[in-house]
């Protein structure tokens, strides 16, 4: 925790009481400085927010009035002194400022699946199924999907070899559906092998990715492209491209193979020469009917004797 202000130092007077031995605080010296006992932090610098900051607790002081140099940190104890020691000495706490209500918690915790949450699975945090469990929740997803690396509340289609069957909604929005970096093909999604045209000089495809490499004395560059390295001889510089992030439905439903798209070209084209055939037919039919219709009404009628 860094002290920035006044309101730092009210609420860690309140808790400096609860405080049991020796407990870090964010303050360590910079690499190769050492400290200066004239300073009013003796050149420490906070971990985090403004490191110019020079604010401490005023009901705080130092412990010893020794230079000592770096790696050195502070420690805080419940008598408010000011300890230097090294980094790497073993105290009895950490003094950490978080948003997380459970941060705590998470020490007791051996399940790296089970999210933190007071309020666990009663405010429907996951896509698909979720489990209460002590301390939070943890979610699960439906066969054909892992959890979301970046959102672990939800989930994204996942195949894991190189054919497998899609996922296929009932409805208005009906459809069948592959995971990223596969299509859809005969009913089935099959991997797409990016190695064909997606890299400049070596490739790895691998189920739903791929990875581009380049030879000794070039580095990759976006888009999968190796260009010559700078500085004369260098070592083999390898990059990782993975393929754009699209939309399920698109990847799924959007991406068939090339003559599919164009078996829907020539179809729409036939379609529409049809049409315009249809339309000059009506139009001429109309038209004679139209001059039939002129030519009896010419036509001069024999007054009749009754």
């Amino acid at each position: 925790m860094t002290f920035q202000s006044e309101a730092d130092e009210s609420i860690l007077d309140m808790f400096r009481d609860e405080l049991y031995g020796d407990i870090w605080i964010g303050l360590h010296l910079p690499a190769a400085a050492c400290s200066n006992l004239s300073a009013p932090l003796r050149g420490y610098e906070w971990t985090s927010g403004s490191m110019q900051r020079t604010f401490l607790p005023s009901f705080s002081s130092w412990k010893e009035s020794v230079q000592v140099c770096s790696l050195h940190c502070v420690s805080l104890s419940k008598d408010g002194k000011l300890t230097e020691r090294l980094c790497s000495d073993k105290a009895d706490g950490f003094l950490c400022r978080t948003k997380h209500k459970d941060a705590c918690q998470a020490g007791r915790l051996s399940d790296p699946n089970v999210i933190l949450s007071p309020k666990g699975c009663s405010v429907g945090p996951c896509e698909h199924t979720c489990k209460d469990v002590k301390g939070g929740y943890i979610c699960s997803c439906f066969a054909g999907y892992i959890r979301d690396d970046k959102d672990p509340g939800r989930c994204k289609m996942h195949c894991g070899q190189q054919k497998c069957t899609p996922i296929c909604e009932r409805g208005p929005d009906s459809g069948c559906f592959c995971p990223e970096g596969f299509v859809l093909s005969d009913h089935l999604c099959e991997d797409i092998d990016e190695c064909v045209n997606e890299c400049d000089q070596m490739c790895d495809n691998s189920f739903g990715s791929f990875v581009c490499s380049c030879k000794e004395g070039y580095k990759l560059k976006d888009h999968g492209k190796c260009v010559k390295a700078e500085g004369g001889e260098s070592p083999v510089v390898i990059g990782v491209v993975k393929p754009a992030t699209n939309n399920h439905t698109q990847q799924g439903a959007a991406a068939p193979a090339g003559g599919l798209v164009w078996i829907w070209i020539t179809v729409i084209v036939a379609l529409a020469v049809f049409i315009i055939v249809i339309r000059f037919y009506v139009v001429k039919r109309q038209k004679r009917r139209e001059e039939h219709s002129i030519q009896q009404s010419t036509v001069p009628v024999d007054n009749v004797d009754c």
